[in-house]
């Protein structure tokens, strides 16, 4: 007679393996997601703590900046002098200063559009070495109306005439000092001082008298100063306090009674002179970059879309009515916002991501810059 075997499974004792188990999984995951969530915390206060970081060394940094070493009036104009011109196109004159030089004694040297319009094949430029009038032709090497700039390049450059160094727009600050350096009725070498008065100012092309389809866009990121400026002083250099060109001064404020300097001056910033600049040395032209809409500049909260070209690269894209909150991630406010963000890092090709209140409802929308018609 053989041995039988019997197995005999204890219920109550499975039973309570898998309570153990249950409750050892919900334990684990407790402890899981507690870990996630204080992850997620941390992370959240290091982004935290890292944005503030980056404000802070942003301050400091501005704070350097401010605080550098001034030079006096007189140590900026006789740093200057020599590299600021007087420019003669036709009947018209103006102001100029070299931006490049380059290793052939070839130079290039920036002043205003308006100045050498319509007397491209006449232009002279003079220097003033140590007082000395130093007279040599010019060629125009690229001109854009829409930020008002020209390039001039000159072959036999004094050796005296040394580029300016170009200083960084962005960070200047509302009464930081300021000083023009120009030909104001054809004074030659004349030198005014005052404060910034504003920053990112918008000027419409058709207020300065440019007409159609030309006037129809603006001249964005405007710096506004109180240094006395007056016919002449276009396309000189408004210098910083160490010295650096910050901006192309290019226009004034006037009233029908008195057509000279009343405390109001503008200046192409640095950022986009350079930009233009670059270009137009390189290729001959500045491309500027185009979204094809028109929008209500009145608007705050975002920019408000009135219309969309329909040749444009926004078409089928955005529509009327659409408002544009934010642009790669940087919040607008209003439209100068967008255009002048879009003026100062942007180019054609350049695709740009858009959150858009549309209906009530955000909504993200890319649109690949185009070049805006000339």
């Amino acid at each position: 007679m053989g041995w039988e075997h019997t197995l005999t499974i204890d219920k109550k004792f499975i039973v309570a393996l898998i309570l153990v188990a249950v409750a050892l999984g919900c334990g684990f995951s407790a402890v899981y997601w507690d870990l996630k969530t204080t992850l997620n915390t941390l992370q959240d206060k290091y982004a935290s703590v890292s944005t503030q970081l980056e404000t802070l060394e942003g301050l400091i940094e501005q704070l350097h900046y401010i605080q550098k070493l001034n030079l006096t009036a007189v140590q900026i104009y006789n740093k200057t002098r020599n590299s600021v011109v007087l420019v003669i196109a036709g009947s018209k004159s103006g102001s100029g200063f070299v931006y490049r030089v380059e290793a052939n004694g070839k130079g290039y040297l920036i002043t205003n559009y308006h100045v050498v319009e319509g007397s491209e094949s006449n232009v002279k430029v003079t220097f003033f070495i140590d007082g000395k009038p130093i007279q040599v032709a010019a060629t125009v090497r690229g001109k854009d109306i829409y930020s008002d700039l020209a390039v001039l390049e000159v072959h036999g450059l004094p050796a005296e005439a040394k580029p300016l160094s170009v200083g960084d727009s962005t960070r200047l600050f509302v009464g930081e000092p300021v000083y023009a350096i120009g030909n104001p009725f054809g004074l030659e070498g004349s030198m005014t001082s005052g404060i910034v008065s504003q920053l990112g100012r918008v000027l419409r092309l058709s207020d300065l008298g440019v007409p159609e389809p030309w006037g129809k866009y603006s001249i964005v990121d405007i710096i506004q100063f109180d240094a006395a400026v007056n016919p002449g002083n276009s396309g000189g250099p408004l210098l910083n306090s160490i010295g650096q060109v910050v901006g192309v001064t290019f226009a004034i404020e006037t009233t029908e009674e008195v057509k000279a300097f009343i405390g109001i001056g503008y200046a192409i910033p640095s950022i986009i002179m350079k930009r233009v600049a670059d270009s137009i040395i390189a290729r001959g032209k500045y491309e500027h970059p185009w979204m094809g809409i028109a929008y209500n500049a009145s608007h705050i909260g975002g920019l408000l879309i009135v219309d969309v070209d329909s040749t444009g690269p926004s078409f089928g894209k955005l529509k009327p009515g659409d408002v544009i909150v934010a642009v790669d991630n940087r919040t607008i406010n209003r439209a100068e916002d967008m255009i002048i963000y879009l003026e100062r890092y942007k180019s054609p090709g350049d695709t740009v991501s858009l959150k858009v209140m549309r209906d009530n409802k955000l909504e993200l929308v890319a649109v690949t810059l185009g070049k805006r018609p000339e």
